[in-house]
């Protein structure tokens, strides 16, 4: 008996939007990282990560990745670091 291939994720809502425009919210615990997306039509999906030990040292490209998304952002400071206006 064949086992079903899993399905591709796609890279967009089932809306069209790109799933990459879905605002983020990222929630840490002991039990890993919790990342909470919502789509403007309304979608909502959760996805888990192991926890990272901060104690370990990071790669060359993870760095490199941060850069890169630092040089594409445009806003404030704190949109940047997740914090709400008062």
């Amino acid at each position: 008996m064949q086992r079903r291939k899993p399905e591709p994720e796609t890279a967009r809502c089932d809306c069209g939007r790109v799933l990459a425009d879905a605002s983020t919210l990222v929630y840490r615990s002991h039990n890993g990282r919790f990342m909470f997306h919502r789509c403007e039509c309304g979608a909502e999906w959760t996805e888990h990560q192991a926890s990272v030990d901060p104690s370990e040292p990071i790669c060359s490209d993870e760095v490199l990745e941060v850069h890169e998304c630092l040089a594409r952002f445009d806003g404030p400071i704190s949109e940047l670091l997740g914090l709400k206006a008062t």
